[in-house]
């Protein structure tokens, strides 16, 4: 008995590691398997086909004003020099326009011709809702399903909570993107057309290439100064504003407040709200109002201030009522240009004032707005707004001593609470890192224009918003390459970073004694 004991363990230890191994090589082989669609990988790679097609259009003559290959504008001589510098000049706004940033290094009004801008139209459009996502919606219709792995990539993007939410909220994000870029190019053309006298073809051409910028949150404009000369017209730049916050809310909350039927008695088919929803649309209301009312105050005498406004108390005393109409008027354009600009540099790139004229105070509300950014799963880069306001409550519960974070009466989970504290860290730390190379590469600039300005363009590339202070034409070849991959980085980095802790789950097994270290 004393032999045959022993001789039974180790065959029975022999058979149960023999089926562990059997079971690691089956996780293994699975894991490759549903591996091979990684939706970063994927998600990368689409872009970087999109920014590389992009590139090689915009440099054919079809493309360029001058009928010639884009090396061949500004001499008949072939030259490596000429070639590389036209080359990234239209790599970078390819990059520009997939990405959705709104940065321009030559005048785009000017420099490309009718198929250039159309060019431009379909990298803002395909990079705004991507083409991955594009292509999984061609393929869900073909096979009536989100095929083997696209559930990680839609859920990714647009927040979805499950496969089944996955798939009705997929073909629900391209039926409302089409709508509302239809809906908006309708209404712009009624003030290209009848308002500004515009020829019918131009009138259709600018309502359909601005509604899809400012709905992709691209701020790519085809007037010479971006909006400034249309900020006068109150519904023009208020069409333009709504699509910008539309594309920068997210398609899960216009998801959200679409199907939810307040009037509905029946609870169980009413739907509500959902935290999410609630926290972005409260943080965008305060971010472009608040923000935009401060911006405001603070530019209302200096980059705003471009009519004189008839005093309104002295014209009312003298019973001059033209005069007064004459000054409320303005008043509120002044106003509506203040919070529609507030609501640009959030997260797209139109301007309605002249860049230099702006203070330094509202250039610093600008950046920190430019790194907010818009929500999760829209059009807009930056933190987002629920990772801000995750990290608020999380601070506001450990000064209180609470062990949860809680909102409405919910309690957001602690895993949570660390990735908004990881993307937080992850995006301002590329910030400052790619905001020190340039301090390295760009001494000219800085010379000229101070170093305020590159933290501005980093920020603006980073954040994909696109508001420049006339610098980005500036910048040295090096420089455009840094703030183009700015730009890529910006727009997959964060998606990418908060899906790799989402798909990671580690079980600790093993707990280590606990050590003090002192901190602050």
């Amino acid at each position: 008995m004393n032999t045959v004991a022993p001789n039974a363990l180790k065959n029975e230890r022999e058979r149960l590691q023999d089926t562990l191994e059997d079971v690691h090589a089956s996780l293994s082989a699975h894991r490759k398997r549903t591996n091979r669609f990684d939706p970063r990988r994927m998600m990368a790679f689409t872009f970087i086909l999109l920014i590389a097609l992009g590139t090689i259009l915009l440099s054919t003559p079809w493309a360029q004003s001058t009928g010639t290959w884009a090396w061949y504008r500004e001499t008949s001589v072939f030259s490596w020099s000429t070639f590389f510098h036209a080359v990234l000049d239209n790599l970078f706004m390819a990059t520009s326009s997939s990405c959705v940033t709104g940065l321009t290094v030559v005048q785009v009004s000017t420099y490309y011709s009718t198929f250039g801008h159309a060019v431009l139209l379909c990298c803002i459009q395909l990079g705004g809702i991507s083409l991955l996502t594009l292509g999984t919606l061609i393929v869900t219709i073909l096979l009536g399903r989100v095929p083997a792995g696209g559930e990680d990539q839609v859920m990714m993007s647009y927040g979805a909570g499950s496969v089944s939410r996955a798939n009705s909220l997929l073909s629900q994000t391209i039926c409302y993107a089409f709508s509302f870029e239809i809906l908006g190019a309708a209404l712009l053309f009624i003030r290209h057309f009848w308002t500004h006298g515009y020829p019918l073809g131009k009138s259709v051409w600018y309502a359909c290439f601005h509604a899809v910028s400012a709905f992709c949150n691209a701020g790519v404009s085809l007037y010479d100064n971006n909006l400034i000369d249309v900020r006068g017209d109150l519904i023009y730049i208020s069409v333009i504003t709504l699509l910008v916050i539309l594309g920068g809310i997210g398609f899960l909350v216009i998801a959200n407040v679409f199907h939810y039927r307040p009037w509905n008695l029946d609870l169980r088919s009413r739907g509500k709200i959902s935290l999410h929803s609630r926290i972005v649309l409260w943080a965008t209301f305060y971010m472009c109002v608040g923000g935009g009312l401060l911006f405001t105050a603070l530019e209302w005498s200096n980059s705003l201030d471009i009519h004189e406004i008839p005093n309104f108390w002295q014209a009312l005393t003298d019973g001059n009522w033209a005069s007064c109409f004459t000054s409320l008027k303005l008043m509120t354009q002044r106003i509506c240009a203040g919070i529609s600009q507030a609501s640009m540099f959030r997260t797209a790139g139109f301007n309605f004032v002249e860049m230099d004229a702006i203070t330094p105070p509202a250039n610093l509300l600008s950046v920190f707005l430019m790194l907010v950014g818009g929500s999760p799963g829209s059009m807009a880069g930056g933190i987002k707004t629920t990772t801000l306001i995750v990290l608020i409550l999380t601070i506001r519960a450990y000064l209180k001593g609470s062990p949860v974070v809680q909102l409405h009466k919910r309690t957001i989970s602690d895993t949570i609470c660390r990735e908004a504290m990881v993307i937080i860290f992850y995006y301002l730390s590329m910030v400052f890192t790619f905001y020190f190379l340039l301090l390295l590469t760009e001494r000219n600039l800085i010379t000229q224009r101070g170093d305020f300005v590159l933290f501005y363009e980093v920020s603006s590339a980073f954040g994909t918003v696109g508001t420049s202070l006339n610098a980005t034409p500036l910048l040295s070849p090096v420089g455009k390459l840094m703030i183009a991959l700015a730009m890529f980085v910006g727009r997959i980095g964060p998606i990418s970073i908060a899906f790799m802790m989402a798909r990671r789950e580690i079980t600790h097994r093993i707990r280590y004694p606990e050590e003090i270290i002192t901190v602050g």
